[in-house]
């Protein structure tokens, strides 16, 4: 019956029938129905550390990335290249050594927006960029235990299985133990990329799914440069702000009121001129994240809110709203509201009257900067038809001390979480540190709750006990025991290497996470059957499962460059697969050479 439901299970993965969290517990479900597995066993996962861990990091990393701590290093590590292999080797390397102390998803997700501008102003197509990015911020993740969930799900589950090393203490994963493997595996793979990204690598162009004269939410926004922000003295090329997808800057405005119409790549921008742009709220919202770009509105700096606690909100002005007919200025927008209107759109045409004196009409949409309370103040307000946030909207900290606060309160948890024993558990020590970065306001805790990814969570909860079920109903020992047929001739590397090319196949299919506990299970048959080393197995398990390079749905940061790089499914395969299937060959000799 595990058999069956397994089967089942990689049908709606494979399918996507369902979201994986939704899938793995409903094939936990089965097993409960068809007493595959205890109840005790089927909520093994709910209540382990290792979950715990997973869910705690991604606060962390919250608030690393909230306080903007990386970003100043990037741009000096970025800086100007004038050649593409050295462009990618100066992305590489900082990206990698980021992920191998945060989660790579939001190491990638923070960078996207900075490696678009950075190629603009370089001059380097984006593919060439993106895609090194994503694979080398993977293989960071796999220095270190920290840098992916998916080791913390195998350490977990090692951990729950009180598996023993070869002289029979209990297994113990270090964060740094799998450095031994790791790094050289990231070595090669960055490489790889450096040599075969000229030619296997194609530049498409960028994708757009909107452009500035079809996107039915086109607005005008003025954005003041302040003299502390970073492209002040910079062209408008170098600035980033030439190719925008979706935006197009209009003019500019001098601080002593030169109007400047049609602006040219090489003119310089001057502390206190204001931006014109019209175009789509994405892209504004990826101008509103630049530091020192504010929005050109005197409301604006009358709200109350710091700027770290504001964010963009889109509202419809209703049929029998008591604002229609009245200018913005009549109707005491901020003080009722206390938001600041910066832009109007108006059925596709650009309203570039000053926005005081804008006559609200039924069906305006309103772009709002407001504070965080707004949607739960005014969510049902009538006088609107809709309230939408923009996602991703509010802007990071940008003060020093709390940029050094978060770097402080990183550190210290990795500190904590591998010197003298370690002196905590990794979860008791990333608690501390969540804590900590709750307390000196490096993150809110709204900010805190949204960053835990709730499917993650469900998916790896949820895996322990499919796992479990495939161990106790034998399953696990069938697969296993295949696997040992076609590799046993080829020695304990072979077994590696089956183990290996099993859990690749199926992260390169379904999660990683759900890989790993469809994996586990099996490897822990072939560890106790054929004396396999275990700390060998279960590392040739975290670098395989993370190893997903083919295909776009492998993991998670594969489908967030996929779009704005442009790539087509078959980039995946050209330039993915021969790189998986020499990093298959590197770890599995490295864990053989080590562990073995």
């Amino acid at each position: 019956m595990a058999f069956s439901i397994l089967c089942l299970l990689l049908a709606l993965l494979i399918k996507n029938t369902f979201p994986t969290q939704v899938a793995m517990l409903l094939a936990l479900l089965a097993m409960l129905a068809f007493k595959v597995v205890t109840p005790s066993q089927a909520l093994t996962g709910f209540s382990n550390t290792g979950v715990a861990t997973v869910a705690v990091l991604f606060v962390v990393a919250e608030g690393i990335q909230r306080t903007s701590v990386l970003l100043p290093v990037f741009r000096v590590l970025l800086g100007k290249p004038k050649q593409l292999w050295v462009a990618q080797l100066r992305l590489m390397v900082p990206v990698a050594a980021a992920s191998a102390f945060l989660n790579n998803t939001p190491v990638v997700t923070m960078m996207i927006p900075v490696v678009q501008g950075w190629s603009r102003r370089a001059g380097f197509p984006i593919a060439k960029l993106l895609m090194p990015l994503n694979n080398a911020a993977i293989l960071g993740g796999t220095v270190t235990l920290l840098g992916t969930s998916t080791s913390l799900v195998v350490k977990a589950l090692a951990e729950a299985d009180g598996l023993e090393d070869q002289n029979g203490e209990p297994i113990n994963l270090t964060i740094f133990g799998i450095a031994k493997v790791g790094l050289p595996s990231l070595l090669v793979g960055i490489l790889y990329m450096l040599v075969f990204s000229r030619c296997l690598l194609r530049d498409r162009g960028a994708s757009s799914t909107a452009t500035v004269t079809k996107n039915p939410r086109e607005y005008t926004v003025a954005l003041l440069v302040e003299s502390r922000s970073p492209i002040v003295n910079e062209t408008v090329t170098d600035a980033g702000l030439r190719q925008l997808q979706g935006l197009f800057l209009i003019e500019i405005t001098r601080a002593g009121g030169e109007v400047i119409p049609a602006v040219s790549p090489e003119t310089r921008i001057e502390a206190g001129d204001t931006l014109l742009f019209a175009g789509i709220v994405e892209t504004v919202t990826e101008l509103y994240h630049i530091v020192g770009l504010v929005p050109a509105t005197v409301q604006s700096t009358k709200l109350a809110a710091e700027r770290h606690k504001r964010r963009l909100v889109e509202v419809v002005i209703s049929p029998t709203s008591l604002l229609v007919g009245r200018s913005v200025k009549e109707s005491k927008f901020r003080s009722r509201f206390q938001a600041a209107i910066i832009a109007v759109h108006r059925r596709g045409t650009h309203v570039r009257q000053k926005i005081a004196d804008i006559a609200l009409c039924a069906g305006d949409t309103l772009l709002l900067e407001t504070s965080t309370e707004f949607m739960e103040r005014h969510g049902r307000n009538s006088n609107f038809a809709l309230v939408s946030e923009v996602s991703g909207s509010q802007p990071p900290r940008e003060d020093r001390l709390h940029m050094v606060l978060s770097a402080v309160i990183a550190s210290t948890m990795v500190l904590l979480a591998t010197v003298g024993g370690p002196v905590y558990p990794l979860l008791t020590s990333a608690s501390l540190a969540a804590a900590a970065m709750l307390v000196t306001s490096c993150l809110t805790l709204r900010n805190a709750g949204d960053s835990v990814s709730i499917p993650v969570i469900l998916t790896v909860a949820s895996s322990f006990g499919v796992s479990k079920g495939l161990e106790t109903s034998g399953g696990a020992a069938e697969l296993a025991d295949f696997i040992v047929r076609i590799f046993r001739g080829l020695g304990n590397r072979g077994l590696l290497f089956g183990i290996y090319l099993s859990t690749a196949i199926l992260s390169s299919l379904i999660t990683n996470n759900a890989a790993v506990a469809l994996v586990f299970p099996i490897a822990k048959t072939i560890i106790e059957s054929e004396g396999l080393n275990t700390l060998a197995a279960l590392y040739t398990i975290m670098l395989a499962a993370s190893a997903s390079f083919s295909t776009p749905i492998g993991y998670t940061t594969n489908l967030l460059v996929d779009g704005p790089g442009g790539y087509h499914f078959v980039d995946w395969i050209i330039f993915g697969l021969p790189l998986q299937i020499v990093l298959a060959f590197v770890a599995v000799f490295l864990c053989s050479f080590f562990y073995t």
